[in-house]
């Protein structure tokens, strides 16, 4: 009969060795296989950013292929973007822009000076200054809470709002995420009534602290791409699959619509009275539906799904376009010149295993969105970009 001693002793082995594993997993992807580098977050002057003054390169490759590797640099105001300062001062010659958005213009997948907003300050030539403030997850919402709180008092000539897709349910629906506390949400009354809820300081619980310290975890969830949610819902089936195009599940689109135009119409409306009261014109831009164009096989729209703005995700592109329009603020839509450019040259618009833009996806948007604030009329004094600065682009 073995002793207590050995039992005991044979009980603490398994923890041990797990420990062991561990620690040797910490060095491993620390040292010898690094795991991508996230930029930490901040809670700064009431708005979710990052830690200003970080470096790093992140990077995203599934087991058995390689695609997404890029540095990133986090400013002095807390978002990645090639310009280390967003200085309040003026140059009276120079006009600044501020572009507003999520991942997409966080741009993490790409070099800093690849993103759209630096590829929007080169098309439009020495005279402007872009300052992009981007936070992956941030909804609509979030963007007026961006613009509001940080872009506008910049004192930008043009603020420029990127929408994509999941951005509209998701300022008002309940859903799960490490920040979304700390986004500015809409409460939808019954009785048409919208109320902004405001968003909740950042706090790092100590499970979400020691998990975003881990490389391992980093490495596996965010390199390697290994989806701890999606293994939990194969172990655990919840009813039938949803439908998903542009990263949404667009199986209840027509049931949800007018919930997402009620609060789609109020942001857009308080964007645009808080732009004018700030002497900013506002600029909408929405990405396209980019699957579609790139599965079809004829024409420049990619085939029928493609050009129907009645179903899928493109409903939401009517909608948005149809609810500026009522408020009279120019939009730009960029399904059909990302539709008209895979015509031309058929190349991809994402990373094999990332939906987000790739660099030529970046540089298409920002020349759409230069040609749409030149046929404005909004860029006039400024000096055009010389035959070398676009040769260079």
């Amino acid at each position: 009969m073995p002793k207590k001693s050995d039992l005991l002793a044979s009980l603490l082995l398994v923890p041990a060795s797990l420990l062991a594993l561990l620690l040797a997993a910490e060095l491993c992807f620390r040292f010898v296989l690094p795991a991508p580098d996230i930029p930490a977050p901040a809670y700064i002057d009431g708005v979710l950013r990052h830690q200003p003054g970080q470096r790093g390169v992140y990077w995203s490759a599934p087991f058995g292929q390689e695609d997404v590797r890029a540095p990133f640099s986090i400013n002095a105001q807390g978002w990645n973007s090639a310009r280390a300062d967003y200085p309040l001062a003026r140059i009276p010659s120079r006009q600044r822009i501020a572009l507003v958005g999520d991942s997409y213009v966080e741009a993490l997948q790409v070099p800093p000076q690849a993103s759209m907003a630096e590829g929007l300050e080169r098309e439009l030539g020495p005279d402007a200054e872009v300052f992009r403030y981007g936070m992956s997850g941030a909804p609509l919402s979030q963007y007026l809470h961006m613009a509001r709180k940080a872009a506008l008092p910049a004192r930008p000539d043009v603020l420029v709002v990127l929408l994509v897709h999941n951005d509209f349910d998701e300022s008002w629906r309940d859903v799960p995420g490490m920040h979304t506390r700390s986004f500015l949400r809409l409460e939808l009354g019954r009785d048409g009534s919208v109320a902004e809820l405001p968003p909740a300081p950042y706090r790092q619980d100590l499970a979400a602290r020691l998990r975003n310290l881990s490389a391992t975890w980093r490495y596996l969830a965010y390199g390697r791409q290994v989806r701890f949610e999606a293994l939990r819902r194969l172990l655990l089936p919840q009813g039938q699959p949803g439908r998903y195009q542009a990263n949404i599940d667009v199986s209840d689109l027509a049931g949800r619509e007018d919930l997402d135009r009620r609060a789609t119409a109020y942001i857009f409306g308080r964007l645009a009275a808080e732009a004018a009261q700030a002497g900013t014109r506002l600029l909408l831009v929405m990405d396209g539906v980019r699957g579609p164009i790139e599965a079809g096989e004829q024409g420049e729209a990619g085939g029928t799904q493609a050009r129907d703005y009645g179903a899928g995700a493109l409903r939401l592109n009517r909608m948005a376009a149809e609810e500026a329009a009522r408020l009279l603020i120019p939009f730009l839509d960029l399904h059909p010149v990302f539709a008209k450019d895979f015509g031309q040259r058929r190349q991809p618009f994402a990373f094999k295993t990332d939906g987000h833009w790739n660099a030529q996806a970046h540089a298409l948007a920002a020349r759409a969105v230069a040609e749409k604030l030149r046929g404005l009329g909004w860029t006039a004094g400024l000096t055009p970009p010389t035959q070398a600065q676009q040769n260079s682009q």
